[in-house]
């Protein structure tokens, strides 16, 4: 499963864990639909997308980023490195995506237009949070992006060379202007620095850099390079409709400090009437930085200051359970588990497991290792298949009920009991008499709170019973 394709069973046999473009998990629409929202809302805005580590936000994201227009270029992980290069048939290969796209969407012709008059680029901070300041390298990846933006539309439309040059410029004057915002040491700058901001560095004048109006400065600064970098793609001086829309991923991998950074520089200095922001968080770990970094500050403070971040927040959906189950039907059939099973086991383990596309995709990898490790004819019944599920399951999640029957196996049939949701008050057989009592009731405990989200509610059920009785006399 490439980056921008769908798991070839036919191919292979285990589920890697890239991002996909297409709808394997039936979610592509949320990508489709956050496209559709960063051409509608009114700029400055800055949207987050929210989901658990493993949820497919990574996916949602690079499915609104194409569906845009963004260009998957790939970059130097080093400051001022230069972006790989596009080939001509890169070109060509993207365009037929593009066309494709379009035709799935069902869109107007003005949203297709806005699309078009966009610059997307995609930032992951993770790979740049050793940086001084996180704009420099953000800036870097604009004038990047922006540069193989510019050759793709050469293609089909002539470009003002001036004018380029021009935008360029001014985003050379706002890397420039970080300087004065970074504080503390020197930062390698991959562009030329203007003379005074130079010299002044070098005379480490403080009062120089830190002017109180430094952040308005930039403020301006960047928001006149944004401008001019969308008015020579639109080729016009009047692009009004147009915007710069910025996809920040993996924001919750960073250290504390990086994340503070960011958020402050989006809410300070970067939001500009063209500009939108999508971020990709787990919310609950970006919260848990915020409080880390800001020790003695409550919780409530903390999600206040991401409410105020974000105009919105639009979780990331669940996958359809059909298509997890079709996913899991293909692969297990590439493995050779018996034809009559293997949609049994695809509902069991979908009923085992919590829908994350991560969690799932790993759980089937390490159970198709081991079926091919233990396979063998006595194996390949039903009961064996379903079992090796149900202990695999156990030997991922659920590790100390793994190690109750590891070292005591004749614990097996209260196991059994437990999943049957058989009367526990009666003895069993199998149970050996001379167990404690007290030992047992706990293991059985144990064993329910293993498979508590999938067992029957008995309790409820006698409820159901005894009201349908009242109903009847």
């Amino acid at each position: 499963m490439g980056a921008t394709g769908e798991f070839d069973v036919e191919k292979q046999g285990y589920i890697n864990d890239q991002w996909v473009l297409g709808d394997s998990m039936g979610m592509g629409r949320a990508g489709d639909a956050l496209a559709r929202m960063a051409l509608e809302v009114s700029p400055p805005f800055t949207i987050g997308v929210t989901g658990k580590w493993g949820s497919g936000k990574t996916s949602v994201l690079r499915r609104a980023f194409a569906t845009l227009g963004g260009l998957p270029i790939s970059q130097s992980l080093q400051l001022g490195g230069d972006s790989t290069e596009l080939t001509e048939g890169d070109f060509e290969k993207l365009q037929h995506q593009k066309n494709s796209r379009n035709e799935e969407l069902s869109w107007s012709n003005e949203l297709h237009f806005a699309a078009g008059q966009c610059l997307c680029i995609w930032y992951s901070p993770w790979q740049h949070q050793n940086a001084d300041n996180p704009l420099i390298p953000l800036l870097q990846e604009i004038r990047a992006q922006y540069g193989v933006k510019r050759k793709w539309l050469e293609k089909s439309k002539a470009l003002n060379r001036q004018g380029g040059l021009a935008a360029l410029k001014l985003l050379e004057h706002t890397i420039d202007a970080v300087l004065s915002l970074t504080m503390g040491k020197p930062v390698k700058l991959a562009v030329g620095i203007s003379e005074n901001v130079r010299k002044s560095w070098r005379e480490n004048n403080p009062e120089n850099l830190a002017q109180a109006s430094d952040g308005q400065r930039f403020h301006l600064l960047f928001e006149d390079a944004v401008i001019a970098l969308l008015n020579d793609l639109a080729g016009t001086d009047d692009a009004d409709h147009s915007r710069l829309i910025i996809f920040i991923d993996d924001l919750d991998r960073c250290e504390e400090k990086s994340v503070v950074s960011l958020l402050e520089a989006i809410k300070l200095y970067l939001g500009t009437r063209r500009c939108v922001f999508v971020l990709g968080v787990d919310d609950m770990a970006v919260a848990g930085a915020l409080k880390r970094h800001w020790q003695g500050r409550d919780d409530d403070h903390n999600r206040e200051y991401l409410e105020k971040l974000f105009q919105a927040t639009v979780p990331v959906p669940l996958p359809r359970e059909k298509n997890l189950q079709d996913l899991i039907v293909r692969q297990l059939q590439f493995h050779k588990f018996p034809s009559d099973v293997v949609e049994d086991l695809a509902k069991d383990i979908t009923s085992l497991l919590e829908p994350n596309p991560r969690k799932v995709k790993n759980f089937l990898n390490s159970l198709c290792a081991v079926w091919q490790v233990l396979r063998c004819k006595a194996m390949e019944t039903p009961e064996k298949c379903r079992h090796l599920v149900m202990f695999q399951y156990l030997r991922q999640y659920h590790r100390p009920v793994w190690r109750i029957l590891e070292r005591q196996p004749r614990l097996l049939p209260e196991l059994h009991r437990v999943l049957a949701a058989d009367d526990l008050q009666l003895p069993h057989p199998g149970i050996p008499e001379n167990l404690d009592q007290d030992d047992l009731r706990m293991t059985r405990e144990i064993f329910s709170r293993a498979f508590s989200h999938v067992l029957k509610d008995t309790t409820q059920d006698r409820l159901l019973d005894s009201k349908e009785g009242e109903r009847s006399s």
